[in-house]
């Protein structure tokens, strides 16, 4: 006697919020889903409210969603909040606030989400934001203007904040600044009136040119994987956690020998596991890059570079299973899907290309 086949359960989609940055009043940052069975992408909604809302997080339940507007110019940039409703799909502008600098480019939420942290690129600085129960934004507490400058003239004659990451621990800010070739470091302390204050070291530098841009942290949090965005290198750092000394331990180059093109290195990841590290590289490149990590000493070795399918890839992320990547040319204004084998770490595109204005950062949906 035959028995009917029992039909496959379909694929849970997996789902992410998209910052793009803005040219009119229909576009804004997105709720996207990727549908394993089907290998497309897809809107399910859109946040219009809001100019160029290049990155945008969610708090950790998921209902709590902000978004920088990245602008410059005398009145600055600002942050925003929305309050998100999972069951109906719909989404609610809750309050702004000046960030008190220009050019607002990177937030983190502390790990205990009691403040939202913007980075200014334009003018250097980073702003301290209370962030009520009910989600709302209130003004901010603290304002940290960096000084210095850096050997590039062109893009490093004053500083430039590009982004903030706390330490595995919780207990202290990582602050990149490309203009200044630092890492700032300040220690968190939420039952102060003014949360960051200097650490000890209170800064590392890093090579001279290099425009230190995004980093991540091993789980021990004693590694600091940090992309160099003009130089187009990733670097590894060691991190005592019992003097706090930051050593350099290596520099792996994205381009190949000889490269005379364009250099402009964007995002940086580890896989859940830390055992694979990607890094994108825009410029005259286009191109995502994978390391292997040394499980014993951390370091890398560069196990694949293949074609981010489109030109300027600013941004990507790996799905939460650990099963695709996707990243989001900027400047084709195109998705990419990657399918990724999560033993050996290599990724293969898929046949998924979604056209979106201007896709800058990917937040997942866990």
């Amino acid at each position: 006697m035959e028995t009917e086949a029992t039909p496959s359960p379909e694929a849970d989609p997996i789902s992410f919020w998209l910052g793009t940055y803005t040219n009119s009043p229909e576009e804004g940052f997105h709720l996207a889903q990727f549908l394993p069975d089907s290998a497309k992408f897809k809107v399910v909604l859109t946040e219009s409210d809001i100019n160029n809302p290049s990155f945008v997080l969610s708090n950790s339940t998921g209902d709590l969603i902000y978004a920088v507007q990245e602008e410059g110019g005398a009145e600055g940039g600002s942050v925003c909040a929305f309050r998100y409703n999972s069951n109906a799909n719909t989404i609610e502008k809750l309050s702004c606030q000046s960030t008190i600098g220009s050019g607002p480019c990177y937030l983190t939420l502390s790990p205990d989400e009691k403040f939202l942290f913007a980075g200014n690129y334009g003018s250097g600085d980073l702003a301290v934001f209370p962030i009520a129960e009910d989600g709302n934004i209130g003004e901010a507490v603290q304002d940290i203007t960096h000084t210095g400058s850096s050997v590039n003239k062109d893009r490093q004659n004053s500083p430039h904040v590009h982004s903030l990451t706390f330490h595995p621990d919780g207990k202290k800010l990582f602050v990149a600044d490309l203009g200044t070739d630092k890492v700032n470091i300040y220690d968190y302390t939420p039952d102060q009136a003014k949360p960051l204050s200097a650490s000890t070291p209170s800064y590392f530098e890093v090579s001279p040119g290099a425009g230190p841009r995004h980093l991540t942290f091993n789980a021990a949090g004693d590694k600091i994987y940090m992309i160099h965005e003009m130089t187009s290198e990733v670097a590894v750092y060691d991190l005592n956690l019992e003097t706090n000394k930051i050593t350099e331990l290596d520099r792996y180059r994205l381009t190949p020998d000889g490269f005379q093109g364009a250099m402009g290195a964007a995002e940086i990841r580890l896989s859940e596991d830390g055992r694979y590290l990607y890094a994108s590289n825009r410029g005259d490149s286009n191109e995502i890059i994978v390391f292997k990590v040394d499980e014993t000493s951390g370091t890398l070795s560069k196990i694949q570079t293949i074609s981010s399918g489109g030109k300027t890839p600013r941004n990507f992320a790996i799905s939460p299973d650990g099963q695709y990547l996707f990243a989001g040319n900027q400047g084709s204004n195109t998705l990419i899907a990657y399918e990724r084998n999560p033993e050996t770490g290599i990724i293969k595109m898929l046949d998924a290309e979604y056209s979106i204005p201007k896709p800058v950062y990917f937040f997942m949906v866990k």
